[in-house]
């Protein structure tokens, strides 16, 4: 009787075994969730970022377009990407504006946006693809002038995810613009 309770008592290798082969198979299911959260988090991650760099690029575009009083490319740089404007600008001891020209293009090797503007030059997100295109449109019923800014970021280092932001701009500061809003009409009964 006694021998009975000691071999019931202790584990036998196919026990072992098989409680081993359950604690793999519970470690690889697991991991397997740690690595595809990882994965999902770093897709995250990575579109947020791309979103952030899309917007900081879009709100130093739309300051400068904001402020262009002339669009000086033609619609063929326009759609290459080289964006050239005349802006105001406002010097600290003065109250009356100048005009400085600001160019953004696309460097050589498709990284990053180049801004250029008083002989400096800054280059956005040197790290990443970057597309952009500008297309000059009119819109009725007065003709104004606007521009559509298509900006197109990717994700680095493998550039899969391409991410697009697509804005229409009113050149409010462009004089034939701004004498379409400040054409006075009385409206007639």
């Amino acid at each position: 009787m006694r021998r009975d309770k000691l071999k019931r008592s202790g584990i036998t290798l196919i026990e072992a075994v098989v409680s081993a082969v359950i604690a793999a198979l519970i470690f690889v299911a697991v991991s397997r969730m740690l690595v595809s959260a990882m994965q999902m988090s770093r897709t995250g991650s990575s579109h947020l970022t791309n979103l952030l760099a899309a917007d900081i690029v879009l709100q130093q575009l739309l300051l400068d377009l904001k402020q262009a009083t002339a669009i000086v490319s033609d619609d063929t740089q326009l759609a290459a990407g080289n964006l050239e404007l005349e802006k105001l600008y406002w010097e600290s001891d003065s109250a009356n504006p100048g005009l400085t020209a600001v160019s953004y293009h696309l460097p050589e090797d498709g990284r990053g946006l180049m801004r250029s503007s008083e002989g400096s030059d800054h280059r956005f997100y040197p790290d990443r693809l970057v597309k952009l295109t500008c297309k000059r449109i009119k819109v009725a019923p007065h003709n104004a002038i606007g521009l559509i800014i298509d900006l197109k970021v990717s994700t680095p280092p493998d550039e899969t995810e391409l991410h697009s932001f697509r804005r229409f701009v009113y050149l409010e500061s462009l004089p034939e613009n701004r004498r379409l809003i400040n054409d006075y009409q009385p409206i007639q009964h």
